[in-house]
C-alpha cells in the first residue's frame, strides 16, 4: 500500500474489522527504502499500469 501511495495513486482498501482500518492507515506514513520502489516496479513489470489515462480508457471499453 505504501508503494501505491508513493506513486500518486489512490489505494482502495477493504476491511472487516476496525483494527484492519487502523493498520491500513499506517501505510500513509511508511517510508520505503530508496531501492525498494524500483524492485517492486521491476517485479511488477508490465502488469502495473502507471498511466492514469490508459487505466480510465481501458475501463470504458466494452
Amino acid at each position: 500500500m505504501a508503494w501505491v501511495l508513493r506513486n500518486d495513486s489512490a489505494a482502495i482498501i477493504g476491511a472487516s474489522r476496525p483494527e484492519q482500518v487502523r493498520d491500513n492507515v499506517k501505510a500513509a506514513g511508511v517510508r520505503l527504502e530508496p531501492d525498494l520502489p524500483k524492485a517492486i516496479d521491476d517485479a511488477l513489470g508490465p502488469v502495473a499500469e502507471r498511466d492514469p489515462a490508459k487505466t480510465v480508457n481501458s475501463a470504458r471499453r466494452p
